[in-house]
Parts: structure tokens; sequence; C-alpha cells
């Protein structure tokens, strides 16, 4: 390389802030190799700016895109024409991009548009139903076919795209970069923060809830909510804590049916350090989000799937986690059969996490060099992630 590369760096949500920053950091240790821009569409500003804060980031150029209740299509249409101005006066010789967000597809688009090389973080998971994760599997799927270098993050990742007909030159198995996220927060300060304002430290087990994709919205979200209160009058020894999704579309139904019952917190939404603190000290978690999916395990928490399919089964697949649905009565009893089952518990928090062992952004960052260099392969066999899960088996809903 006779100059620097310039590599672009988009992202506008809370959860592409998160696994975007231990690449970020990277990026910043190789500064001497590559150059930097950091670019935010700021499609969920509150949320966003919590996670910069916690990780001391400050993008270039903010777009600041966010708009009070704003549909896909206008979110679509205000990224692709923002960026795309930004690509105009910025000159990148590649544009990385991480997951499934209307963010990451519409600055894909406008990078292909402009003949700019996409890279993608987190390529190749497939729920393989248009609908479930809505939008995200359509976004991720229009992405990665615009794609120019897909780090994947584990081996069913890869299988996925190889599929699909990427080319194996195409693709590193990296592990997921939020496992590096936690980690690196571990580091920074420790996972201590006491529990939310107002909730008492009994000794009472903790469920932490979170649920907020749209397909769940209307009488799934409801039907979760209605296993809550079951399980809160099952259980007279728990507390569950709900960290509340800012949108409407779930604030306002979780308020109505859960807002004045006994031993059921409803929060804002928490910042990173928070959110972590929580989950490592809780005893269950259910919910319906990728990236908790991910988290979990790195702290032994067994995971309950609130969705019919998952684009990430490799935890399921490890028995760190259960995919159960939206049924109020499978939710009440799978997580009666945790709560009950010590043996049953103890199997789902034992082993290693399968999505990542803390290096994927050292990996994507020796890859994007190398990649640079024209070198091949653009990362040796035996430096990619060697993940505990090499199984293409389907996972089904339990019970």
């Amino acid at each position: 390389m006779n100059k620097r590369p310039v590599v672009g760096v988009v992202f506008g949500t809370r959860p592409e802030a998160i696994k975007m920053a231990p690449v970020i950091f990277e990026l910043q240790r190789r500064s001497r190799e590559l150059q930097s821009v950091l670019i935010s569409t700021s499609q969920h500003r509150q949320m966003l700016d919590q996670v910069l804060a916690v990780f001391g980031i400050q993008p270039d150029q903010d777009l600041n895109l966010m708009t009070h209740n704003q549909g896909l299509n206008e979110i679509t249409r205000r990224v692709l024409e923002a960026t795309e101005a930004t690509l105009a006066s910025t000159e990148l010789d590649c544009l990385l991009i991480q997951g499934d967000t209307t963010t990451a597809f519409a600055a894909a688009l406008a990078a292909f548009y402009r003949k700019i090389p996409v890279a993608h973080v987190e390529a190749g998971l497939r729920s393989r139903d248009i609908h479930n994760p809505y939008p995200e599997e359509v976004n991720r799927r229009l992405a990665g076919v615009v794609t120019e270098l897909h780090f994947a993050p584990t081996s069913l990742a890869r299988e996925n795209l190889l599929a699909e007909g990427v080319s194996p030159e195409k693709i590193v198995v990296t592990g997921n970069t939020v496992v590096d996220a936690v980690k690196l927060l571990a580091e920074m300060r420790a996972l201590d923060c006491p529990l939310p304002e107002g909730i008492p430290e009994d000794g009472r087990r903790i469920i932490l809830i979170t649920s907020h994709r749209r397909e769940s919205w209307g009488v799934e979200l409801e039907n979760i909510c209605n296993a809550i209160i079951d399980l809160v009058q099952f259980f007279p020894d728990i507390r569950v804590i709900y960290p509340v999704h800012m949108n409407p579309n779930v604030r306002n139904t979780v308020m109505a049916r859960l807002g004045k019952i006994d031993r059921i917190h409803l929060t804002a939404p928490l910042d990173y350090f928070g959110f972590l603190s929580l989950l490592r000290r809780c005893y269950l978690v259910l919910t319906d989000s990728g990236g908790v999916q991910e988290e979990a395990p790195t702290f032994s928490k067994p995971v309950l799937v609130l969705r019919k399919v998952t684009e990430r089964p490799e935890a399921a697949l490890a028995g760190r986690a259960r995919i159960i649905g939206t049924s109020r009565e499978a939710i009440v009893a799978e997580a009666a059969d945790l709560l009950n089952n010590s043996i049953a518990y103890r199997v789902m928090s034992e082993g290693e996490n399968p999505y990542g062992d803390g290096h994927a952004a050292r990996r994507i960052l020796e890859a994007l060099v190398r990649w640079f260099q024209g070198r091949n392969p653009i990362l040796e066999a035996g430096q990619e992630f060697q993940g505990t899960v090499s199984t293409s088996e389907e996972v089904a809903i339990s019970g």
C-alpha cells in the first residue's frame, strides 16, 4: 500500500454502535496502516448517543436523520440520499457496514452506486423467513448482494453465504464483535452497577426481559406481557425487570399491561454499562433481541428466545438457548422449567460463548489490511474464529 486506504464506518442504531466500537478502536490502533471516517446516520438518536458516550466515540460526520415516527420507506430514502451525498464528498476506499439495519442496507446501496467496495461485519446471518425478523432479514440479504468482503461471525454464517454462491475467497469467519464489546467494557469498568432506581435488593431471582421487534407488535407482545404476569403470580421469589424500548408501538402496550403490577419493573432503556451489569446478575433472560442472544452466553445466562425463528441458532444448537415463540403458555412453561429445575438450568448455563472469543475486531482489521494489499487468502484458516458449533442443523421452536 503506497498510501493509507480510507475506511468509512457507518452506523445509526445502538446495536450497530456497540458492535462497531471494537472495530473502531482497532482501526485507531492500526492508524499507521488505515485511515478511518466515522459516519453516523443517527437512525435511533437517543439510544445511539447513550452507547457513543459509554465508548467515548465521536462521529466525524453526523447525518442526524431521525424524525418522529418515521416509516421504513422514509428511513430508507433519507439514509440513501444523505449517505450518497456524504460519500460524494468523502474519498473512501471501502465502507464498513454492520448487521441488518436500514442504515446498513441503504448505506451499502449508496456505496455500491458510487462503486465503493462494501465490507459487511456480521455477514451471512439468515432466518430463511423474510418476515422474521422484519425487515432485518431482507436488509441483510440485500446488503450481502453488493458486499465485496463478508465478515461472517460463525461457520454457520459462512455456510449460508456459500450456499448463496458467495466466493469462499470473499468470506472470513471472525467471531461476533459484540463479544469483543462486552469484554472491552468489562476491562474498562467493573460491571457492578446497582439495580435501576426503585428496585429493592431483596435476594429475589431476577428475570430480564427485552422485546421490541416489529413482528412482535400487537397480539404477540400482549401474549408476552400476559406470560410475565403469570410468572410473577406463580413464582413469589422472582422480580421481572423490563427495559422498555422507546418505540410507542412497544411502549404503549407494555405500559398499559404491566405498568402497575407488583414485582414487574419497567425502566427506561439502560445505558450499555447498566444493561450488561443487569445481564451479569440476572437469573434468566427472555428476549427477542439478536444482540442479547449473543451477549448472554458470555455471562452464563440461559436464554429463552421470544421468536418463531432465529438467524442466530448457534446458542440453541449448543444448548445455551431455546427458541420458544410468543405463545403465553409456552413462555410460562419454558420459564417455569428453568425456575424449578436446577439441572436443566445448569446445563443451559455451561460452556463457551458460541458466538465469539473477543478477538473478532482484530481479525477484521487484519483481513482488511491484507485485502488492501491484494493478498490471498485474506486470512489464514488457522487465524479464523473456531466456534463450537459447526452444523447447519435446523432449530425448531421448543415444545
